[in-house]
C-alpha cells in the first residue's frame, strides 16, 4: 500500500520539484517554451520546467475512474541489480529516483483518481502475462517484460497493437520514437519504452575508462576523438593494447593483474551494432530480412577478437566463470583501462578513487555518420498491453499520463541528477551520456534473436572462435525459418 500524502503537501512538493527538472524540445503539449536554456540528453537547447511548459497527456476534463486498481507488471526484488525502480516506491526516502517514481505515481493516481498496484514477477514479466491471457481473466491492465519474453508473447498473439489503442498517442514525445520506428513490424507495434521507465537505460552497454591509467600511458583524449567522430574501433583497440602487466610476477595472466580491456560476451554483439552491422533490415512490407552477414560485420568481428582473444590484453569474465563484481572491482583498483559495462554498473563506481569516465561503442571508421547502442534484450524491460486488458481507453489515457509525468520527474532524476551528478565526475561524460541516448537502435533481428544468431555470436567469444563465416551458415537458415514464422504469424494476427 502506497503512502499517499495530502493534495496540499503534494501540490507544494511537485512545484518544488519542477521548478529544478529539464525537459527537451519536441512536439506535444508542453506549454509556452521559456527562453532560459540549458542542456537535456538530446544534447540540444531546452528550457527549464515551469509550471506552464510541463509535458501533459492529452486527457478529457474531469476524467475520474473512481479510484479503480490499475495493474501493472513489474520485475521483483529478487535479483540485485534487475529489480523494479519504476513502481516499486511506497513513500519518500530521500533518494532520488525512489522519490521521482513515488511523486510520478501519486500524480497520475491524483489527477485520474485511479490505484497504480505493482504485480512483481519473479520471471520478468512473462509468465504472469501469459497465465492471465490464457485465462483470459484480465488480471493486468500493462506489463513491463523482458524483451527476450515480450517478443515471444507479441509472436504468440497474446499483445494488443499499441497502434490500435485510440487513447493511446503513440507519437508523444514521451516514447521513444526511435523504439517506435524500429520495432513497428507489418505497420504492428506490440512493445514500446520511454521515459516511462528507466529499466531498459540500465542495460545499455558502454566503455568506462580509467582517467590515470589513460594519462599514465599519455594516450590521446577519446571525448575529444567521440566528438570528432573518429573514436573508432582501430583507435579503441590501439589504446587499448598499450597496457599489458603481470602485476604479480606469477607468470600468468589472470584476475591479479591488469589490461587493456575487461569485458564480458556481450560486447561483441553491442560492438558489431556500434560499427553499422544490422541483424536485420525491414523491407517495403515493414517485415524484417536477414542482413547480418557482410563484409563489415566481418571486419567488425575480426577487429574485436583480435583484441579480446588476447589473454595478455583483455579478460571476459563471462568465459572465467567470474561475476561482474569481480570485474567492477579490478576496474576500481587500476587494473583495467576499458571496462565493457552496462550503465547499471556505474551504481558500483561511486566509491571509486580513481576518476573514470564513459565512452559510446567505436565507429567502424571514420565515415560513418553516427554512433549506435542497443538495449540488453536479455533483461530490459519493454511495455506492452495484453490481449485480456479490459478497459483499453483506460489503459491509454494512464500510460499517456505516466509517460508524461515521467518526462517532467523520472528522465530528469536518472539522468541528470543520478547518472550525472553522482555516477559522472566531469563535464565531457555528460556529453557523452547525451550522445549514447540519443543513438538508441532497436535492431528486431538481435532482440528477437532469430536463429539464435546474437546468441551465436555471445557463444564465438566465450570460445575465442574465429570461424565466423563457417559459424553463420550453420545458423543462416534457421534466422530465415525464423523470421518467416514471425511474419506469418504477424500476418495471420486479426
Amino acid at each position: 500500500m502506497k503512502t499517499k500524502i495530502t493534495a496540499a503537501l503534494f501540490a507544494a512538493l511537485m512545484l518544488a520539484g519542477t521548478l529544478t527538472q529539464m525537459v527537451s524540445c519536441g512536439s506535444g503539449d508542453s506549454g509556452n517554451v521559456q527562453t532560459d536554456s540549458v542542456e537535456t540528453n538530446s544534447g540540444k537547447t531546452t528550457e527549464a520546467v515551469t509550471e506552464d511548459t510541463r509535458y501533459k497527456a492529452n486527457l478529457p476534463a474531469d476524467l475520474n475512474y473512481n479510484g479503480e486498481a490499475f495493474n501493472i507488471v513489474t520485475y521483483d526484488d529478487s535479483n540485485a541489480t534487475w529489480y523494479d525502480v519504476d513502481f516499486a516506491a511506497t513513500e519518500e526516502t530521500g533518494d532520488t529516483l525512489n522519490d521521482a517514481a513515488f511523486r510520478r505515481m501519486i500524480f497520475v493516481e491524483q489527477l485520474l483518481n485511479v490505484d497504480i498496484v505493482a504485480n512483481p514477477s519473479a520471471g520478468y514479466g512473462n509468465d504472469l502475462i501469459k497465465k492471465s491471457v490464457m485465462a483470459g481473466d484480465g488480471a493486468y491492465d500493462c506489463g513491463f517484460v523482458y524483451t527476450h519474453g515480450a517478443t515471444s508473447l507479441a509472436e504468440s498473439g497474446m499483445l494488443v497493437d499499441l497502434k490500435t489503442m485510440e487513447t493511446l498517442d503513440i507519437t508523444a514525445p514521451w516514447w521513444d520514437q526511435n523504439a517506435v520506428n524500429d520495432l513497428t513490424v507489418g505497420e504492428r507495434l506490440y512493445m514500446v519504452t520511454g521515459d516511462i521507465t528507466i529499466m531498459y537505460k540500465k542495460s545499455i552497454g558502454v566503455l568506462l575508462f580509467n582517467k590515470q591509467m589513460l594519462f599514465d600511458q599519455d594516450l590521446e583524449d577519446p571525448y575529444q576523438l567521440v566528438k570528432d567522430m573518429k573514436w573508432t574501433i582501430d583507435k579503441f583497440n590501439e589504446m587499448a593494447s598499450t597496457v599489458s602487466q603481470d602485476v604479480n610476477g606469477d607468470g600468468k595472466y589472470d584476475l591479479e593483474d591488469k589490461y587493456g580491456l575487461l569485458y564480458y560476451c556481450d560486447m561483441i554483439a553491442l560492438g558489431l551494432v556500434g560499427g553499422g552491422t544490422h541483424f536485420t533490415t525491414k523491407n517495403a512490407e515493414d517485415y524484417p530480412e536477414l542482413t547480418f552477414y557482410t563484409d563489415r560485420t566481418t571486419d567488425i568481428f575480426n577487429k574485436y577478437t583480435e583484441l579480446m582473444y588476447n589473454p595478455q590484453l583483455s579478460i571476459s569474465w563471462s568465459k572465467l566463470g567470474k561475476s561482474n563484481d569481480d570485474i567492477i572491482a579490478m576496474f576500481q583498483d587500476n587494473r583495467g583501462l576499458f571496462n565493457f559495462n552496462e550503465f547499471h554498473a556505474i551504481e558500483n563506481m561511486r566509491q571509486m578513487d580513481t576518476a573514470f569516465g564513459i565512452l559510446p561503442m567505436p565507429l567502424y571508421d571514420e565515415s560513418q555518420e553516427r554512433y549506435y547502442h542497443i538495449i540488453n534484450p536479455h533483461v530490459a524491460a519493454m511495455l506492452l498491453v495484453p490481449k485480456d486488458c479490459r478497459d483499453l481507453t483506460r489503459a491509454g489515457y494512464v500510460l499517456d499520463a505516466l509517460g508524461a509525468e515521467s518526462k517532467n520527474i523520472l528522465t530528469p532524476a536518472y539522468y541528470d541528477q543520478y547518472l550525472k551528478s553522482k555516477g559522472t565526475r566531469d563535464n565531457d561524460s555528460e556529453e557523452m551520456l547525451d550522445i549514447i541516448f540519443d543513438s538508441m537502435t532497436y535492431d528486431i533481428g538481435y532482440l528477437y534473436n532469430f536463429g539464435e544468431l546474437g546468441g551465436m555470436v555471445l557463444g564465438m567469444v566465450n570460445g575465442y572462435q574465429t570461424d565466423l563465416a563457417s559459424r553463420y551458415a550453420k545458423y543462416e537458415s534457421k534466422a530465415v525459418k525464423a523470421i518467416e514464422k514471425m511474419v506469418t504469424a504477424f500476418q495471420e494476427m486479426e
